[in-house]
């Protein structure tokens, strides 16, 4: 319970003189958990159980090794590459967004889910060239999972995604101009840098472990970046 009350105090902190949401006994309940995995895995973890697994990495690809045994009930594959897409360390047998088959709308588990193609070089929409950003709602909270983008939205973009309450993109392809913008254009309350704890936005709230959990009303009026600890 530390964590939230971190956050809570976070929150309060940057409400400034807008006025909060009031919470309901039914909303206070609809607990979202996100846990950092290694590398650019998360994975998050509805009120009720349900699992969304993004960027799962093979062996000596990052710092830290899968649990095992891992299930999720959803795998998110943002690009394929052996550091993002190693479906085989899942346990479960999990519905699996890539590639063309990850764009558009999705529903599972009880989810809808939308993947965003971006590509490389957008005048050339090549598969091989292609990364996928996702974003779902889950207890009340809009997600995106951006993956590693090189440049900020495009209008197109921006109109499918529209604004998201917590975003997760890895920001070192990106500049600094470039960065901000991409936030602007989301406008996200939680921003959790994936890949690099070397960028923030907004004010920042580190947590106490991997592992961290909040509902709606605990977000921050203001922009705020979480960092993950080990």
């Amino acid at each position: 319970m530390r964590r939230l009350a971190l956050l809570a105090a976070a929150a309060l902190a940057l409400a400034g003189c807008g006025t909060p949401e009031t919470p309901t006994q039914a909303s206070t309940l609809r607990e979202t958990q996100v846990e950092w995995l290694g590398n650019q895995c998360y994975r998050f973890t509805s009120s009720i159980g349900t699992t969304i697994l993004a960027n799962p990495y093979a062996a000596k690809t990052g710092g830290r090794t899968l649990p095992s045994p891992l299930k999720s009930d959803v795998v998110l594959i943002t690009s394929e590459r052996s550091d993002f897409n190693n479906i085989n360390a899942v346990d479960s047998q999990p519905s699996v967004l890539r590639g063309g088959v990850g764009i558009g709308v999705n529903n599972v588990t009880g989810i809808r889910i939308l993947g965003v193609p971006s590509y490389r070089n957008p005048e050339i929409p090549a598969s091989d060239g292609m990364s996928l950003l996702f974003t779902w709602t889950m207890d009340g909270m809009r997600f995106c999972f951006a993956g590693v983008p090189t440049r900020p939205l495009d209008a197109e973009q921006i109109s499918q995604i529209g604004m998201v309450d917590v975003l997760l993109f890895n920001p070192e392809m990106l500049s600094s101009d470039a960065r901000s913008q991409l936030v602007a254009q989301l406008r996200p309350r939680l921003v959790i840098p994936t890949g690099s704890r070397g960028w923030t936005t907004g004010g920042v709230h580190t947590s106490q472990g991997p592992k961290f959990a909040f509902t709606r009303e605990m977000l921050p009026q203001q922009t705020t970046t979480l960092l993950f600890n080990p």
